[in-house]
C-alpha cells in the first residue's frame, strides 16, 4: 500500500520565498543608498578658514590697507573655491600686524557660500569690516 501525499502548494506560496529575498534585496540597497547620500553631503558641506597677514605700512593710511586686504581675501576666496571642490563655504581673516609684532587687529572677515560667491564674487558684499581695528593697531 502507497500513500500519496496530495498535498497541494499554491503557486503564491511558492512566489513568496524569492519575492521576500527580493524585497529584502531592495531595501538593504535603499538603506545603503541613502547612508552614502548622507555621508557625501556631509562631507560635501565643508568649510575652509584662511587667516591672513598684512603688515601695517605706517606711511599708507587705513583706506589703503582696507583695499589691500580686500584684495587679499577675494584672492583667497577664489583660490579655495577653485582648488577644493567639496569647500561649500570659505572663512578668509585679515589680520593687520605692526612691523613691531606687538600690536594685531581683525581689519576685515569674508565668509561666503560657493554659491553665493559664484552668483557675485565682490568681497564688499560678504566681508565684515572692523573699523576698530584702525585705532588699535595705531594707524592714522
Amino acid at each position: 500500500m502507497t500513500m500519496k501525499n496530495e498535498s497541494h502548494v499554491s503557486p503564491n506560496f511558492s512566489m513568496a520565498q524569492p519575492f521576500r529575498r527580493l524585497t529584502k534585496y531592495l531595501l538593504v540597497s535603499a538603506i545603503a543608498t541613502l547612508s552614502t547620500i548622507a555621508i557625501a553631503s556631509s562631507a560635501a558641506a565643508e568649510r575652509r578658514e584662511v587667516d591672513i597677514r598684512l603688515l601695517v605700512n605706517q606711511d599708507e593710511g587705513f583706506t589703503v590697507m582696507t583695499r589691500q586686504a580686500e584684495i587679499l581675501a577675494r584672492s583667497a576666496a577664489q583660490r579655495t573655491f577653485d582648488r577644493e571642490v567639496l569647500v561649500s563655504d570659505v572663512s578668509v581673516k585679515v589680520t593687520a600686524q605692526n612691523l613691531n609684532q606687538d600690536q594685531a587687529a581683525i581689519i576685515l572677515q569674508l565668509i561666503v557660500s560657493r554659491r553665493d560667491w559664484a552668483s557675485r564674487p565682490d568681497p564688499k558684499i560678504w566681508a565684515t569690516y572692523f573699523p576698530m581695528a584702525k585705532t588699535l593697531i595705531g594707524i592714522r
